[in-house]
């Protein structure tokens, strides 16, 4: 319903009479609601509500008292695997078949309640686990500090984990990644852009819950500080013209992690989540680690290539000081020629867009091909600890119909040794997912 602004008795300058009647502009309503399916995009939802008190022209700090706002979207995404496997040596428990490998329903958006803030929420089911992954809000443009996060999110370390999932070329993290940086926790987070966003820097406290989601370490009783800072040394980005960007980003990360009695865990499968956990530290009693991890990314139209290298150096409380480590190398080729975009907040590679989405019509094409390959080498053994070694090369045919719908194909192999089960492993999957977002 709008407002009606009471009548004058003389008009106002400008206004234009007509047979003694006096027109007026209308107000505006002082409270605003929208909402509606979106294709492709999912449940967007809008509402706002004046409070009457008017802006001044000395703002407030951070404060926003004129309305109360909530906007958003809600979305989805679901993703099928299909593996088989083929051993040898003394591996067991890699059982083929099909499975749903993720199932997320997320709400984003911005809201005003006295103090503008962004909020997001994941909630999902991955096999055997309801999860959630993102329960934050995040407070941004603060003045010397960028943006404020409180909640539940992934931290700063691992490229590949930082990246959305969707994003990575590949069915899984690379295995270094998935033993040696941690997964989603509980923390608080300040984050910026400096140098014109050519460089990022992330600084936060969390606090380990144990290894209860998809991937990552599992640590528990611990105080965990982590931090990441990137930098862009060759910046040559073209908005209008992704295919033709070339960048060269560069990072460093690390996670120091301190308790009077806690418990590290380190485990990885063989980059396929329908497998088994393959090499494994078991549960280590420890006061202090430290991670330290480097990461570099290099894109030159439709090609890039990405690296990392991770280590891990840990106090155990009986096994005296343990080092584990890992790194991964890997290639993507757009065989249709997009590029990988970039996200110069969080300094991250972005999602990869068709030219042409694929459908039927004049305007319609084949979407976007990619092909991707990744080599990655674990080690877990160090001391009287033998989690084991494993060695993975992975392959993979990327079909992008649309920007939220794909298919992936993958064929690897793979080497594990340094356990009571050693062996070789071939392993071939396929994955269709559906993005809302």
């Amino acid at each position: 319903m709008q407002a009606q602004a009471p009548p004058e008795t003389k008009p106002p300058s400008g206004a234009i009479a007509d047979a003694g009647e006096t027109q007026h502009a209308p107000a505006e309503p002082d409270f605003e609601w929208d909402f509606g399916w979106h294709p492709w995009k999912g449940f967007g939802y809008r509402a706002v509500k004046k409070t009457g008190v008017e802006p001044t022209t000395r703002p407030l700090p951070l404060l926003d008292l004129h309305q109360v706002a909530l906007t958003g979207n809600i979305g989805g995404r679901l993703e099928v695997d299909g593996a088989g496997y083929a051993t040898n040596g003394q591996l067991s428990g890699l059982d083929s078949g099909f499975e749903l490998r993720r199932a997320r329903l997320t709400a984003q958006g911005g809201a005003v309640l006295g103090l503008p803030f962004d909020y997001r929420i994941d909630l999902g089911y991955v096999p055997g686990n309801f999860t959630v992954t993102q329960a934050y809000i995040r407070i941004p443009d603060l003045p010397h500090v960028g943006s404020l996060e409180f909640g539940q999110f992934t931290p700063p370390v691992g490229l590949q984990l930082i990246t959305s999932s969707w994003d990575i070329s590949l069915m899984e993290p690379a295995a270094p990644l998935q033993a040696l940086a941690p997964g989603s926790q509980p923390g608080v987070q300040a984050a910026d852009t400096f140098f014109e966003q050519r460089g990022t820097w992330a600084l936060g406290a969390y606090a380990g819950l144990g290894q209860g989601g998809e991937y990552g370490s599992g640590n528990k009783s611990f105080g965990n500080t982590m931090g990441r800072i990137t930098w862009l040394a060759r910046d040559d980005i073209d908005s209008e013209r992704a295919s033709a960007n070339r960048y060269l980003h560069l990072g460093l990360s690390t996670n120091l992690q301190y308790s009077s009695g806690g418990q590290i865990r380190y485990r990885a499968r063989p980059e396929s989540y329908l497998a088994p956990y393959v090499i494994d530290t078991g549960v280590i009693d420890a006061s202090r680690a430290a991670t330290l991890g480097a990461e570099v990314l290099w894109v030159d139209g439709p090609f890039s290539a990405q690296g990392e290298i991770m280590a891990s150096r840990i106090n155990a409380d009986a096994a005296g000081r343990l080092t584990f480590g890992g790194l991964y190398a890997m290639a993507t080729w757009s065989l249709t020629g997009e590029s990988r975009p970039y996200n110069r907040r969080n300094g991250t590679p972005g999602r990869l867009i068709p030219q042409r989405d694929f459908g039927f019509g004049p305007a319609a094409g084949w979407g976007a091909l990619e092909a991707a390959a990744r080599i990655s080498y674990t080690d877990l053994d160090d001391g009287n600890v033998q989690g084991g070694r494993l060695s993975m090369v992975m392959t993979s045919l990327n079909w992008y119909l649309r920007p939220q719908l794909k298919c992936m194909f993958e064929i690897g192999t793979g080497r594990v040794n340094g356990t009571a089960d050693d062996g070789r492993l071939l392993v071939g999957q396929l994955r269709l997912g559906v993005f809302f977002y």
